[in-house]
């Protein structure tokens, strides 16, 4: 396609007429259209256009200059565009939808929130919640900045030549130290944060104040014509004790207007696999008060838990079936927080705020801070058992090479999705097993390495590949692990997670070797750890496994009312070529007395901390720091209490009290800012530490 003419205009125009200035929509769809082939002098005579369709072209930008003061509707789909910027030019522009458009992310509608104040639609959803996070965030952003550089770079500016020399570097700073948000919306956040420092500094020339973001008046949902995604619970401005009952929280519900979007290439869902349902089931089943009470109280914790506070920030109700407000039987199973990346050091860094939730048909992605859910993927008949994140490094059309956050999560339907969170869908699946899938995870070691645990007692190990720029990706098998029942958790070996993968299995806890270097691709497992006998101690099955540092190793369910704190290095040390090894026990900490299973823990090996929910809604808190590198202790001591117990507090919902509850995990961020519990009652609880 050529550069536009006037009869092609006047062609695509409505209503027609022999003047473009009369033309109040314009069709230019489907035209092979380039950026260069848009006629400025003749756009600009359009003064009265109000609907532009530019979608299915090759466009690679919105060209400057572009002079339709009426425009109301601009539709750019399937194009080439990288920049939504030059869109805050339509300063009447209510509706715009550019879907399909490679390079643009989620963080591009942000920024059309944020420069076009009278938009009410992108991309087809209404903007109303979206324009609420993006005041938020830059009033919180604003904070930050002006704090920034009042501790770093307030002085006396005596001349304008003086601040505009501190001008470069005091905008190229913020952008690199100033942080706030999820890790996926880190490109929209360091842009804002660069808008926000030139107009602090530019202030600081004029001598004009900067302007400040309005007050943000939150809405409750029922005046509202939007439902919001989900309403964070109310909460009080001065914190209460954890645990204390005289403060009632109160869980507003909602519907969602807004599902997930699938590509338009992605494969019709299947039908869920006839299969025998999950262990985990029976938890939930026998969840209705029929345990024992918990063991722990807050007499017996040490000193460092009666100073250690967690807030309430959010109880959230987000994978809703059929988006009911009232489905309080949806399971919640697993969660896990975004790895964030130093682009400057590429290691990970440790804070991140950004959790992936799962459960029934749905899988989540939230703001701590904020309790707002960012992406939500939606598959019908599925029921989402586990997630697991890596970052892969992902080639743009031009040959730009880019980190990215993607997010595995498998289910019933025994297939993993692949989901790129920046981009806002999911991009492929893998078929990995015929039974349902119960964990995935990945290497730390290999990023595109994922091992999945199926309920056909087989693990298998994946290289997920690198997808290119359209998207396609090629996965293969590298190892088959048979395992002699279910495997229920899996754990790279901390301090060999290339060589060793340790699992916990219905039958008892298990290690297999996994190096690539080795022939053989279909392995029986190389070790099984044997844990002391004693009165109440029959059986084997560890239903919770993870590393409080490189060596330690917490374990729960072979020992009942208890967490295992073991040493993996001494354990092998008189191993010889045994296949049995007796574990080298540490510690044992005391958890609820309850037969129920199912119910895992999680560690956070930089805080050296162990976490694990109960029957009754209550997360045990341990820190563990102190076993860390002792020897075996015989005889073992006492059960270690817990640092401190979490109590599920006075919760109401619809009207009714929301009583105690299984939680089936919790977990933390790295730096132990935040902590998300998961119930069988599709209750989300969101702490924050103070």
């Amino acid at each position: 396609m050529g550069r536009l003419k006037t009869p092609l205009l006047l062609q695509r125009g409505h209503p027609k007429c022999d003047r473009l200035g009369r033309i109040k929509k314009l069709d230019l769809s489907n035209l092979q259209l380039r950026t260069k082939d848009l006629d400025l002098k003749l756009l600009n005579r359009m003064k009265q256009l109000k609907e532009l369709d530019l979608s299915d072209n090759l466009l690679e930008r919105v060209p400057e200059g572009l002079d339709l003061p009426s425009l109301q509707v601009l539709k750019c789909s399937n194009n080439q565009l990288e920049d939504v910027t030059p869109l805050q030019q339509f300063s009447a522009l209510e509706e715009v939808d550019f879907e399909d458009n490679l390079y643009l992310t989620v963080n591009d509608n942000y920024k059309i929130s944020s420069l076009l104040p009278n938009i009410r639609k992108i991309n087809g959803k209404e903007t109303a919640s979206l324009m609420n996070h993006v005041k938020i965030l830059n009033r919180e952003l604003t904070s930050r900045v002006t704090a920034y550089w009042e501790k770093n770079y307030q002085v006396q500016v005596e001349s304008r030549a003086q601040a505009r020399e501190l001008h470069k570097e005091f905008v190229k700073s913020a952008v690199r130290e100033v942080r706030y948000g999820p890790e996926s919306l880190s490109d929209f956040t360091q842009w804002k944060v660069k808008m926000i420092a030139q107009q602090l500094v530019a202030s600081k020339v004029t001598g004009k104040q900067a302007p400040v973001e309005e007050e943000v008046v939150e809405k409750d949902a029922d005046s509202s014509p939007e439902v919001p995604e989900t309403t964070p619970v109310e909460t009080p401005r001065t914190p209460a004790p954890a645990g204390a009952s005289s403060q009632e929280y109160v869980l507003k519900l909602s519907a969602f207007k807004w599902k997930k979007r699938l590509p338009s290439d992605s494969p019709p869902c299947k039908r869920a696999r006839s299969s025998p349902p999950p262990p985990d089931s029976q938890a939930s089943s026998q969840g209705g008060g029929q345990s024992a009470p918990a063991e722990g109280t807050q007499g017996q914790m040490g000193s460092e838990g009666q100073d250690m506070e967690l807030q309430p920030m959010h109880f959230l109700q987000c994978h809703s079936k059929g988006n009911s407000p009232d489905d309080f039987s949806t399971q919640l199973w697993a969660c896990a927080f975004e790895p964030t990346w130093n682009e400057g050091t590429g290691l990970p860094r440790g804070a991140s705020q950004t959790v992936a939730t799962c459960g029934g048909e749905a899988v989540c992605v939230i703001d701590c801070q904020t309790g707002l859910v960012l992406h939500r993927y939606k598959v019908p008949g599925e029921e989402f058992f586990t997630v697991a994140w890596t970052f892969l490094t992902l080639v743009t059309q031009d040959g730009r090479k880019k980190r990215s956050s993607v997010l595995a999560a498998a289910g019933r339907r025994g297939i993993v999705s692949l989901i790129h969170v920046r981009a806002g869908f999911c991009y492929g699946d893998i078929r990995a097993h015929r039974k349902p899938i119960a964990m995935a995870c990945f290497s730390p070691s290999q990023e595109t390495h994922l091992f999945t645990a199926s309920y056909n007692k087989r693990i298998i190990l994946w290289d997920i590949g690198l997808p290119d720029y359209n998207y396609h990706f090629r996965p293969s098998q590298l190892l088959v692990l048979d395992a002699s029942a279910t495997p229920l958790r899996l754990c790279p070996v901390a301090s060999c997670p290339d060589h060793y993968l340790l699992a916990g299995c219905e039958d008892g806890c298990f290690a297999w070797d996994i190096r690539l270097d080795e022939s053989q691709k279909k392995r029986e497992c190389e070790m099984e750890f044997l844990f002391p006998q004693g009165p109440g101690r029959a059986l084997k099955r560890v239903d919770g496994l993870g590393f409080v540092s490189e060596d330690v190793v917490a374990s729960k369910g072979c020992t009942p009312g208890s967490i295992c704190l073991w040493s993996w290095s001494q354990s092998l040390a008189g191993r010889g070529d045994k296949r049995q090894v007796t574990a080298i026990i540490l510690a044992e900490l005391q958890w609820s007395s309850t037969e129920l299973s199912y119910l895992t823990l999680s560690t956070c090996p930089e805080k050296a901390f162990v976490f694990c929910g109960d029957e009754e809604g209550s997360v045990w808190m341990y820190n563990v720091k102190r076993y860390l590198h002792q020897q075996r202790q015989q005889p073992l001591q006492a059960k270690v209490a817990p640092t401190k117990i979490l109590r599920w507090p006075d919760l109401s919902a619809r009207g009714k009290k929301m009583n105690k509850t299984l939680i089936n995990t919790a977990a933390v961020d790295p730096t132990f800012t935040y902590l998300v519990a998961l119930t069988d009652t599709n209750i989300i609880t969101i702490w924050k530490k103070l």
